[in-house]
C-alpha cells in the first residue's frame, strides 16, 4: 500500500515520519522496510498518530524515546500549523509527559525540553573498564571516554547494560572532549545503526559531563558526524531540574512510498 511520508534532518540523524495511520504491530515491519531504501538514507523511523481527542502523538518505531525525533516533530507540527507558534507541545512515546519545544522557522532550529535523567548506574567491568549509564525513560545510553571502538564492544557494552536494566533502546556514546559518534540500538525492531548524531545520547552526555556539578546552567556542543547538538543541563544542589537541547531541523516535503507487510 502507498504510504506518506516525510524525511525530517535534525543534525544528520534523519529521521522518516510516516505520516499515515497504521496498527503499533506493524510499526516494526513498515520501519525495517523503510531503513533499508538507499535513497532515504534513515536512520531511525516515527508515526505520526491521531489521539482519540484530536489532539497529535509521535510513536517511535520501538517505542523509545528520541530527542532530535521529538524536536524535528515539534517543528513539523509548527510548520504545518496556520499560527505556526514558536513554542509548541508535544507528546511523545518514551516520555510520560507533554513536552516544549522551541522553534525558528526562519532559522530552521528546533530546541526541546527533554525528560529529566531518573538515574546515573555503574556498568559491571567491560574489558577492564567500567562506564557510567544514564538511565532515561524510555532509553539508557552509556558514555565511553574514548575514540570510537569496534562495533563488538559495543555489542558486549549493551548486552551488559541489557543485564542490569531493562529499556526500550541502548546508546553507546563515544565522548573525545566535545566529539561524541553515537550508536543507538532499539530493541524492537532489532536495529543497531551508528548515527550521524543523536539528541538523547547529547543529553546523556551533557548529563554525565555534569555529574559532579552543584548549581548553575552548563551549556555542551557535542560535534558529531552530522552536525552540532547543544545540550544543556540546569542544576540545583546538584540535583538536573531542567534539560534542553537543540540545533538545526531540514524537513522535506510530502511524499508517497510503496509499503508490503
Amino acid at each position: 500500500m502507498k504510504m506518506r511520508i516525510r524525511r525530517a534532518d535534525p543534525a544528520g540523524n534523519i529521521t522518516i515520519f510516516v505520516m499515515d495511520q497504521a496498527e503499533r504491530k506493524d510499526y516494526a515491519a513498515i520501519s525495517r522496510q523503510l531503513l533499508v531504501r538507499e535513497d532515504l538514507g534513515a536512520e531511525q523511523v516515527g508515526f505520526v498518530e491521531k489521539n482519540a481527542d484530536g489532539t497529535t502523538h509521535m510513536q517511535m518505531m520501538g517505542g523509545e524515546f528520541c530527542g532530535n525525533a521529538t524536536r524535528s516533530f515539534g517543528y513539523l507540527m509548527s510548520m504545518l500549523s496556520e499560527e505556526k507558534p514558536e513554542e509548541i507541545t508535544v507528546d511523545v512515546s518514551g516520555s510520560a509527559e507533554l513536552l516544549k519545544a522551541e522553534v525558528d522557522l526562519d532559522k530552521g532550529t528546533s530546541r526541546t525540553q527533554m525528560p529529566l535523567p531518573q538515574d546515573i548506574v555503574t556498568l559491571p567491568p567491560i574489558q577492564g573498564e567500567q562506564y557510567k549509564m544514564v538511565v532515561f525513560e524510555g532509553v539508557c545510553h552509556i558514555i565511553v571516554e574514548d575514540a570510537p571502538k569496534s562495533q563488538e564492544f559495543v555489542n558486549e557494552v549493551i548486552a551488559e547494560a541489557e543485564k542490569i536494566l531493562d529499556c526500550d533502546a541502548y546508546g553507546v556514546m563515544f565522548l573525545e572532549g566535545e566529539k561524541m559518534t553515537p550508536v543507538v540500538y532499539v530493541r524492537e525492531t532489532g536495529s543497531m545503526v551508528w548515527e550521524s548524531s543523536c539528541g538523547s545520547g547529547s543529553m546523556g552526555a551533557a548529563v554525565y559531563l555534569s555529574r559532579e556539578k552543584d548549581n548553575g546552567t552548563y551549556v555542551y556542543e557535542l560535534h558529531q558526524p552530522g552536525g552540532m547538538i547543544e545540550a544543556t543541563v540546569e542544576k540545583k544542589g546538584g540535583k538536573t531540574v531542567q534539560c534542553k537541547m537543540g540545533g538545526p531541523v531540514e524537513i522535506s516535503e510530502e511524499m508517497t512510498v510503496e509499503i508490503t507487510w
